[in-house]
């Protein structure tokens, strides 16, 4: 029998535990009529295992937590966990929607508008800051984005402004909160778009840091899908609260439906 929507992230031994412990929490008091939706915690790195008390916590919330390595071609690239783990649950849970949460967050509200409208395959937020994303041809970023969409077979770029730095940039999302129609396969393609993209013993650094969450980007774009933008009270930066725009800053936490505090632990 397939679920109608699950929950699913990463939880990793370190810094990674308590964030996912935060933001299971939040899920389970905060969230309303959502607030038992099924969780599925994985950690898909060796070396990496979880402390039997945050397993016994998480199992506390109903959370069901799995060991599944499946990160054994980058190891030192923690944000390969998200493609790798997103194709796998995609192939392997019966969910009708599935949604990918970084551990990093902690909700407000009900996330209402994780029940995607009719139609539409995935939900997401535009990136939040240009970084490595290209505004066009004349960009020094561009060369990438070319090489990126020859990859992916994207035939016509999209656009995207990014909700803090305002830049209009070729289609780049960010990959904290995504919900898919399982049936849409796009975090199966998105892993094949990645590994093509990076080579194994890739050495991370500033440049190539996102290579997961363009390779996702490209990947949407090349699969012609219908995309919900979610509401700014969604993946709400709350570490560049200060420098977005008024019709994106939110003045109270019941307008925020979960903050993004970005500070990965790896």
């Amino acid at each position: 029998m397939s679920l109608p929507i699950a929950f699913v992230m990463c939880t990793e031994a370190g810094g990674l535990e308590q964030e996912s412990l935060l933001m299971v929490e939040s899920l389970r008091r905060f969230a309303g009529a959502m607030k038992d939706t099924p969780i599925y915690s994985y950690q898909v790195r060796e070396g990496k295992d979880v402390s039997s008390a945050t397993i016994a916590k998480l199992e506390s919330f109903g959370v069901k937590h799995q060991k599944v390595v499946l990160n054994t071609k980058y190891p030192d690239y923690p944000l390969a966990n998200k493609p790798l783990l997103g194709a796998y649950v995609e192939q392997n849970l019966a969910a009708e929607i599935i949604v990918f949460l970084d551990s990093d967050l902690v909700f407000f509200r009900e996330p209402q508008e994780f029940w995607l409208p009719p139609d539409y395959d995935i939900g997401i937020r535009p990136e939040h800051e240009k970084m490595i994303g290209s505004e066009g041809a004349e960009d020094a970023n561009d060369s990438y984005w070319q090489h990126l969409y020859s990859l992916a077979g994207v035939v016509e770029p999209q656009y995207v402004t990014t909700t803090v730095d305002r830049r209009q940039v070729k289609a780049f999302w960010n990959s904290g909160v995504v919900a898919v129609r399982r049936k849409a396969g796009i975090f199966t393609a998105w892993l094949k778009t990645f590994s093509q993209l990076v080579e194994p013993g890739i050495t991370v650094n500033q440049a190539n840091f996102y290579y997961e969450q363009s390779s996702l980007s490209a990947t949407i774009c090349a699969q012609n899908v219908k995309i919900w933008n979610f509401s700014p009270g969604y993946n709400y930066p709350i570490h560049s609260h200060n420098n977005l725009i008024e019709a994106e800053r939110k003045h109270s936490l019941a307008e925020i439906v979960c903050i993004h505090d970005h500070f990965y632990r790896s």
